[in-house]
């Protein structure tokens, strides 16, 4: 029950929408689905995989122009939480939410990448790779650091 009082919570944070003309942040919110194949015993295994994204960047301003109009911004790093859905329509069992938070430098990328076991998720070069049946995967350490991760099974 509580699993579902988190990805209820998590859910109705990606579907609200609109922003105050005056707030302190800027928000953007997006949703991808790309379809990919996994192998088992032999077999191709198609899945689908949703991101639901949401960033939320600070918005600062130079103190110097405190109090001017068209004031210039300082570039803060923006709040990424990335809700992931791994959906297979064989097997509930791999049926999956994935949420992923960290803080996007501008030049961060976000890829998604099928492996023979699931998919890798890179952003910024670091990566996270999700193997069906076993759970997330972290090459290096460091790169655990970087993501916030929580996993919860489909219900």
């Amino acid at each position: 029950m509580k699993i579902l009082k988190i990805i209820t919570t998590l859910l109705i944070t990606f579907t609200l929408t609109g922003a105050v003309a005056q707030s302190n942040s800027q928000m953007m919110k997006t949703r991808t689905t790309k379809s990919f194949e996994f192998k088992k015993d032999g077999k191709s295994v198609p899945y689908r995989v949703t991101v639901f994204k949401t960033s939320k960047t600070p918005l600062k301003l130079q103190k110097e122009e405190k109090g001017q109009l068209n004031q210039d911004r300082k570039i803060v790093p923006a709040q990424v939480t990335k809700l992931i859905y791994v959906d297979n329509d064989m097997w509930s069992d791999y049926d999956k939410y994935i949420v992923l938070r960290y803080n996007k430098d501008a030049n961060d990328s976000f890829e998604l990448k099928p492996t023979d076991r699931g998919f890798k998720v890179i952003v910024n070069k670091r990566n996270v790779e999700y193997i069906f049946g076993e759970g997330l995967y972290f090459v290096n350490n460091a790169d655990r650091d970087f993501f916030f991760v929580d996993e919860f099974d489909s219900i």
